[in-house]
């Protein structure tokens, strides 16, 4: 899809590299700057100095330059390289771009028609524009945690890089539609995306339901406080997820329960009387679901038209025969580390399917190639690399 675009990656860690990762699976080439040294902070997770399992995730379809942007020549590189670019994503904090000269009004004097993307935890403008955001402090300020944890518990993290990701993926989008404009008008534009603005972004119906009300929601766990079932209920053998959203379902509820007199129990005949006895109800339900396994209660409530789903350790996920069938997970041999699995892009498309068509670069590993393509010699790259402005790199 993206054949042909170029995207600068001037990003680190996740929120960033990530979204210029999925425009490289659509086809995008994608450079990604590094500093000398230890590069990108995440290559060193888990004490992994060259190339973490989580770096190669989140850097595939990328070559990768290392060039110093303290220094006013590495600056300049840098520079030379957004001039040609389609794209530029980068999530220094709030300010610093400027001060290295690759800000956006710099890039756009030398690229107007450039969309230029900031990932930073909290926007470019406002009292908190300068205050660094982190995947966790996102959640906590966003309203995630509040809603995350079991009735009576203090707020809690959601799993994995949520907020990071969420920003990744607004910011992809965003892009994505930022060209789709430059295309038609050929106008280039700055997208401001913050973590804290993404991650709430993620809950557009309890912010809905807040300003309607004027109730502060409350940590419910695993059920829906506006719909019952609509939760997780233990069987035998671990838990099920079960969802009703219409009162057309009930009795085929009841009836794969094998519970026909639930079904006219004045306590639990509609919606507002099963909130009102949720307890009663919780405990009616599992004590059926406790006599047979997960599986079983699935294919069951699904044979009688229920929308109903297994709880999966997340090493069960992988097992899946949906997710297999998906091919949401690729194996790629990764210079450096061997044959690695990583997820892939979690969309398909008829015409173009994404690819992860290269492994995450060694820290400086195409510096020659790609400086070599902006028109320097070899011996201006060599004089570069002893001024320590730029580094060769490894080689796979």
């Amino acid at each position: 899809m993206l054949q042909g675009i170029r995207v600068l990656d001037l990003s680190r860690v996740i929120a960033g590299p990530y979204c210029a990762a999925l425009l490289g699976d659509l086809g995008a080439d994608v450079i990604k700057l590094e500093r000398p040294g230890r590069g990108d902070d995440l290559r060193a997770l888990r004490g992994s100095g060259r190339m973490s399992a989580s770096f190669a995730a989140v850097n595939r379809n990328k070559r990768g330059i290392a060039v110093d942007l303290q220094k006013p020549e590495g600056a300049r590189l840098a520079l030379d390289l957004a001039r040609r670019a389609d794209v530029v994503i980068e999530n220094f904090l709030t300010g610093v771009a400027e001060k290295l000269g690759l800000g956006y009004a710099a890039v756009r004097a030398v690229n107007p028609s450039v969309v230029y993307a900031s990932v930073t935890g909290f926007g470019q403008t406002g009292p908190l524009a300068r205050k660094p955001g982190y995947n966790t402090i996102a959640q906590g300020m966003s309203g995630l945690m509040a809603l995350t944890g079991m009735p009576g518990d203090p707020p809690t993290r959601v799993g994995g890089s949520v907020s990071d990701v969420a920003a990744s993926y607004m910011t992809f989008g965003m892009v994505n539609a930022a060209l789709v404009h430059r295309f038609r008008t050929g106008e280039g534009q700055h997208v401001d995306v913050s973590l804290v603005g993404a991650s709430l972004g993620l809950l557009p119906d309890p912010t809905a339901i807040y300003f309607d009300t004027g109730e502060r929601p409350k940590r419910a766990g695993n059920r829906n406080l506006n719909l019952s079932p609509a939760e997780a209920f233990q069987a035998k053998d671990g838990f099920v997820n079960v969802v009703l959203l219409n009162a057309e379902q009930w009795g085929r509820f009841c009836l794969a329960l094998g519970d026909p007199v639930m079904e006219t129990d004045p306590r639990f005949a509609d919606n507002p009387a099963r909130l009102a006895n949720h307890a009663a109800f919780k405990a009616r339900v599992e004590a059926i679901l406790g006599t047979s396994s997960v599986t079983d209660w699935v294919a069951r409530l699904e044979a009688g038209g229920i929308a109903a789903g297994p709880i999966y350790e997340f090493h069960e996920v992988f097992e899946d025969p949906q997710v297999r069938h998906l091919g949401l997970v690729a194996e790629v041999d990764q210079p450096g580390v061997g044959k690695v699995k990583m997820l892939t892009f979690p969309g398909r498309a008829s015409g173009t399917p994404p690819r992860i068509d290269r492994p995450a670069p060694l820290l400086g590993q195409h510096t020659v190639e790609v400086l070599g393509e902006l028109g320097l010699s070899r011996s201006e790259i060599d004089r570069l690399a002893e001024a320590g402005i730029i580094v060769l790199g490894e080689q796979p």
